[in-house]
């Protein structure tokens, strides 16, 4: 039997994380859409409240992070993603029993599963940032050099990228399946998909601290376990998030995320349909290309690191996503077929500067943050972009109609460079640190 290489089993279990994660975040809105036509809002506030959550809890939950072994951490992760799904299974089938808002029984069973779809949506979401922090944030840095981060974090994107494209198009494949014996058939075979997913990424992370028993356990910040309230904790931890010496680097990160100018991006993509009416063949090739362009940059980013190191890398991929995100503008303005063309092919480009720029945050968070404290910040960092996103929408619910996307475009062109701005404080603060 051939054993597979340390390398090659966490880019598999990050396969399975991932594509279980793409699949059933696509899936749930549409069958709720189906269940209830016509209701959208339902959707809209499930995903609200669960970002809500992220915000307020991740970072509580991810200090466990600096108070666990490792492979403990990875237990919880999996262990919350698989309740998770269960639950929000279990919702989605009652909801359908249902058949209404307003059944003729009233409103009660209806707020009830709803509850349930939401508390499920809440606990998978905070097992898959959890699980996210803990390998990619945690463990993937100590067990690599920072030699071969920028590699192997070029890698795990690569595999973001092929289930961001791939994941979805199976489950819809999937939706469309029907069986007189089983109700929703296609979403079920999604839901028993990540169930029983959840087998072989335990297997694979207990064979790797089974081969690598250094990793399971590590220096336990004994300053973090206390007893204090939950307000006193997350009113402290965000004050120790921003003394931390990569914070400046993780806001100009997280400023990225104010903005609509994404392939894949709801609201863009809404404004291509409503606004520019273009036919759905097209977006699906732009979407397409998003991730095209993305993987582009995960195969730049090592070597140009490799030749500039790590700040003045990501510095470089920052600096092309600003100066592709102002062209596009300037194409934008030109309200034609030419300026159309322009636009979403400037937008693409900017995937490049994007992408780039994560993986250096990402190594940047990776050796710049201190062992005993990875979970805890980086659970604050993924806080942050969360409040980031809630932002975003919070902005398209108040400049709601086509004609307002323009403010959207020239706000999001705004925060890019205020991020180039901000990491460029950070680069002249940071030159006596090593990366």
């Amino acid at each position: 039997m051939i054993k597979m290489a340390f390398s090659h089993r966490l880019l598999l279990g990050r396969l399975l994380t991932r594509s279980g994660d793409q699949a059933w975040d696509f899936a749930v809105p549409l069958i709720l859409l189906k269940i209830l036509p016509g209701e959208l809002r339902v959707a809209a506030f499930y995903y609200f409240l669960i970002r809500l959550a992220l915000v307020i809890f991740l970072p509580r939950l991810t200090s466990l992070i600096d108070r666990i072994n490792r492979f403990n951490a990875a237990r919880l992760g999996i262990l919350l993603q698989l309740v998770g799904v269960l639950l929000g299974l279990f919702s989605i089938y009652f909801i359908s029993m249902l058949n209404s808002i307003e059944p003729m029984w009233g409103k009660g069973p209806f707020i009830f599963a709803f509850v349930g779809l939401v508390l499920g949506g809440v606990v998978a979401s905070l097992g898959s940032s959890f699980m996210d922090i803990a390998i990619a944030n945690d463990l993937v840095p100590s067990s690599f050099t920072e030699n071969e981060l920028a590699a192997f974090n070029s890698r795990l994107r690569q595999v973001d990228l092929l289930t961001e494209v791939t994941a979805p198009v199976v489950a819809g494949l999937l939706l469309v399946l029907e069986s007189p014996l089983a109700p929703l058939f296609g979403f079920l075979l999604i839901g028993l998909w990540n169930v029983f997913s959840f087998v072989p990424e335990y297997i694979l992370l207990k064979s790797i601290f089974d081969e690598r028993p250094d990793l399971k356990n590590k220096e336990i910040n004994i300053e973090r376990v206390k007893n204090s309230s939950f307000v006193k904790n997350i009113t402290s931890g965000w004050k120790s998030f921003f003394s931390e010496p990569v914070s400046l680097a993780v806001i100009a990160y997280a400023l990225l995320w104010l903005s609509v100018l994404s392939p894949h991006g709801v609201l863009l993509t809404a404004y291509l349909t409503d606004g520019w009416k273009l036919p759905e063949w097209e977006i699906g090739i732009f979407r397409g290309l998003g991730a095209f362009f993305g993987l582009g940059a995960t195969l730049l980013f090592p070597w140009v690191n490799k030749k500039l190191g790590l700040i003045k890398t990501a510095h470089i991929f920052l600096a092309f996503q600003s100066a592709s995100v102002i062209t596009a503008l300037m194409f934008f303005y030109m309200d034609n077929r030419t300026g159309q063309i322009g636009f979403l092919a400037l937008i693409l480009l900017s995937r490049i500067g994007l992408y780039g720029f994560s993986l250096g945050e990402m190594q940047i968070r990776q050796v710049g943050i201190r062992p005993e404290v990875r979970g805890e910040v980086n659970g604050f960092a993924n806080a942050l972009t969360g409040i980031a996103t809630l932002g975003l929408y919070g902005a398209g619910a108040l400049l709601p109609s086509t004609q307002d996307f323009t403010k959207l475009i020239v706000l999001s062109v705004s925060f890019v460079i205020l991020g180039l701005a901000v990491y460029s404080v950070w680069v002249r603060k940071s030159r006596q640190i090593k990366y």
